[in-house]
């Protein structure tokens, strides 16, 4: 008998985690369940330390991020200062991040996302902010305990120290800080100017691509597998509500659709060949879908995801071609 290979090994505990995180979610009335499913995708690590680290470090960023937003949202009622204040904590986010270059990073973008998260809905439309942060805060709990209890016992020892830090030139720290920011600023306007589904992907999408292009070392594997892994995961979203809204509509049934889709997504995230490819998908998959949660019509979900792809196809071929500018300046 052949025995059951690492990789499907992982793709098993990945599924139990999402799953789990998704069910426990629904069960407790989030409005967005399907943000618990996300960390599970990036929390899990090669290694235990980092694993830990990572773990520590999203419920912590999160909790800043969602204060942060929440502030901004009560303190500030003029819906411009609060797009400068997007493209502000997306631009030091981003600078941040890219300075620091470690496991010890992901705090720091995680709480520039949850800006994004919390402010980009409300730029026209009310929302309850504090709502909107805790359930945030809820969620990242839900899908940080689940992946850290399941994937923990099979996580290895790295068995040494962690890689140096290499502190990269000030003016990169910088380059990147602006142009992220600058990306988030014309976010925030097409949510205001466009609004709807697509204006609020398109935000969301700009402003967390270009935070997490930015802010890497080595962006060269995300500018390769970010824009079909975003369309793989806009097309699995498609086709999940175009098949929830064919059926009839019973309580449970979009939580349950959603399992086989997460599957295939474990699948894709645990090989070592599709493991980049699978990340982009299953976090697109999340948000155009929204899985779990009741439809807000096909038409929604398709402005959405197409906003979605566009602005990774975008944000992909101006950074590739910042980076050949930035290489012909060295």
């Amino acid at each position: 008998m052949n025995p059951v290979s690492p990789w499907t090994l992982r793709a098993l505990q990945l599924f139990s985690a999402a799953a789990i995180s998704l069910v426990v979610a629904v069960q407790l009335g989030l409005h967005n369940p399907f943000w618990a499913a996300m960390p599970v995708w990036v929390v899990v690590q090669p290694y235990r330390e980092d694993l830990l680290v990572r773990a520590v470090l999203r419920v912590a960023g999160t909790v800043l991020g969602a204060a942060l937003g929440w502030s901004a949202l009560k303190l500030l009622p003029d819906t411009s200062t609060r797009i400068l204040v997007l493209a502000l904590a997306i631009g030091i986010g981003t600078a941040a991040t890219y300075w620091i270059g470690t496991v010890y990073s992901y705090g720091v973008l995680l709480a520039a996302i949850t800006v994004a998260v919390v402010l980009v809905p409300a730029m026209n439309s009310t929302v309850d902010a504090v709502a909107l942060a805790l359930d945030r805060i809820g969620c990242t709990l839900i899908g940080v305990v689940a992946v850290t209890a399941i994937t923990f016992p099979f996580t290895p020892h790295r068995g040494g120290p962690p890689l140096p830090r290499h502190p990269p030139a000030m003016r990169l720290v910088v380059l990147h800080g602006m142009i992220a920011g600058t990306t988030a600023l014309v976010g925030g306007v097409l949510a205001l100017l466009v609004g709807g589904p697509a204006g609020v992907a398109a935000a969301l999408s700009l402003c967390i691509f270009s935070l997490i292009i930015g802010s890497s070392r080595n962006p060269e594997p995300i500018l390769t597998y970010m824009p079909p892994g975003a369309a793989i995961g806009v097309l699995a979203a498609l086709a999940y509500r175009g098949v929830d809204m064919m059926l009839p509509d019973l309580a449970g049934l979009a939580l349950i659709l959603a399992m086989p889709f997460m599957a295939a997504g474990a699948a894709l995230r645990s090989h070592p060949r599709s493991a980049l490819l699978g990340l982009d998908a299953n976090m697109c998959f999340l948000l155009a879908a929204e899985a779990g949660t009741a439809a807000h019509g096909f038409d929604a979900h398709l402005q959405g995801g197409v906003a979605l792809v566009v602005s990774a196809f975008l944000l992909a071929a101006l950074f590739r071609r910042i980076g050949v500018l930035q290489m012909r300046d060295e």
